[in-house]
């Protein structure tokens, strides 16, 4: 009984240990490609993201700061989702965390805008 409460402490800290890892491969600079089309050439904006807390995060992405983040890490990748806005719209945009690459979709209701991107990490 002694021997299974253990091994199952053990499994526990190992995962809280892993999502904690998971979540600082977030923290830093990502250059983010925007293009509009698989064809259009390479449209860089940067991803920021300067504090994790818990399953909540801040930053800034294409100049915005990021409103109401969230981070999943119950999953083999980091998903993560946030919104942003400019002077007249509002974008919600989710992703995720693969192979030290990032990988996301932006939409704008009000704009009929879906757009997908993908970046690396600058830092």
């Amino acid at each position: 009984m002694k021997k299974h409460f253990l091994i199952a402490i053990m499994t526990l800290f190992s995962l809280h240990t892993f999502a904690q890892e998971k979540k600082e491969n977030m923290r830093g600079s990502w250059e983010i490609d925007l293009r509009p089309s698989p064809k259009a050439n390479e449209y860089l904006q940067l991803f920021k993201v300067t504090e994790i807390k818990d399953k909540t995060f801040q930053g800034f992405f294409y100049g915005s700061k990021i409103k109401g983040a969230r981070i999943n890490t119950q999953w083999k990748r980091l998903y993560f989702a946030f919104s942003t806005s400019d002077n007249s719209y509002e974008y919600y945009h989710s992703g995720y965390i693969l192979d030290g690459r990032i990988y996301g979709i932006s939409y704008c209701p009000d704009r009929n805008l879906t757009a997908p991107w993908k970046g690396h990490k600058k830092d």
